[in-house]
């Protein structure tokens, strides 16, 4: 049983490389955590040594842009969920820009959503429903991904030192209201860069 952050990670360090694949690739998914978080976690274990920083980066990487492009493929296909999601969340913004502006754009979308926290489905997601060539899509995706691979475990890599010692001394109290700060402050720039695709992408 998993009973905090420190547990956490030395579960996930106790993991093979397929383990590691399997869990970046359900992350966000099926496992409620954000792949982030993962990833940063990755990170660390790889300043401790418990695992290859640098075998670690393909890994990931490869279970990242599997995930994007199967939800790339299914959004591409279409049903009524799709239909819902994108008449819901999307018609009428990209209304205002016009079917020209999207189409001219896309890669950008595809290529900026990925750095947004519990958002980057947004670029697999209007790629296929809007139509964007397969290889198109997975040149932008690949190229986002190998900036931001090793952007997330290179930061988790580099304060290594660090983070133990903040989840050992910090009490429960001040843990709470970092926690509440720290998601208003993700919130705020999901919101910001969520509302920068549509409204700066095209200068």
């Amino acid at each position: 049983m998993i009973t905090g952050p420190e547990e956490a990670i030395k579960q996930l360090g106790a993991l093979s490389y397929g383990g590691i694949w399997v869990v970046s690739f359900l992350a966000n998914i099926v496992i409620p955590i954000p792949e982030e978080i993962i990833l940063l976690a990755l990170g660390y274990l790889s300043g401790t040594g418990s695992i290859n920083g640098w075998l670690v980066m393909p890994i990931v990487f490869s279970a990242l842009i599997i995930n994007d492009i199967i939800l790339y493929s299914l959004s591409k296909r279409g049903s009524k969920f799709t239909d819902f999601l994108y008449k819901t969340f999307f018609a009428k913004r990209l209304e205002k820009k016009g079917t020209h502006w999207l189409e001219m754009n896309l890669g950008k979308i595809v290529f900026l959503s990925r750095f947004l926290i519990q958002l980057r489905f947004i670029g697999p997601f209007l790629a296929g429903t809007r139509g964007l060539p397969i290889k198109k899509f997975i040149l932008y995706d690949a190229a986002a991904l190998l900036i931001y691979t090793p952007l997330f475990i290179g930061l988790g890599w580099y304060f290594h030192t660090r983070v133990m010692s903040i989840i050992k001394e910090v009490g429960v109290v001040k843990n709470l209201v970092l926690l509440v700060v720290g998601l208003v402050v993700v919130f705020l720039l999901a919101k910001f860069a969520y509302k920068s695709i549509f409204k700066r992408v095209d200068l």
